[in-house]
């Protein structure tokens, strides 16, 4: 139980640093700047998020990959971390 705690305190830690970087890249640009799922994953590595759209395509069913999956990426980063890691904490916190 103690690693899935870990695991949503990292995915926590990893949103708030994307949104940190995300508010610094906005002051250096002079306008709102938010990275999407899709960009930051490319940015991490592209061919396992290439591999990903080619295994959802092909197994998924057209009307599941299109609006969820597309849409999933498209979602700012540090909303999608941070709402992983908060149910994951939640789910694995210590019960008294």
């Amino acid at each position: 139980m103690i690693i899935f705690r870990l695991i949503g305190l990292i995915f926590i830690a990893g949103a708030l640093m994307v949104l940190g970087a995300d508010g610094i890249q906005t002051l250096e640009a002079g306008e709102v700047k938010i990275r999407s799922m899709g960009e930051l994953w490319g940015l991490l590595h592209q061919t396992s998020l290439d591999a990903t759209m080619a295994m959802a395509t092909e197994s998924l069913p057209g009307f599941l990959v299109d609006p969820v999956f597309t849409s999933l990426l498209t979602f700012p980063s540090w909303a999608v971390l941070g709402v992983i890691g908060i149910l994951i904490a939640f789910l694995f916190r210590r019960r008294d």
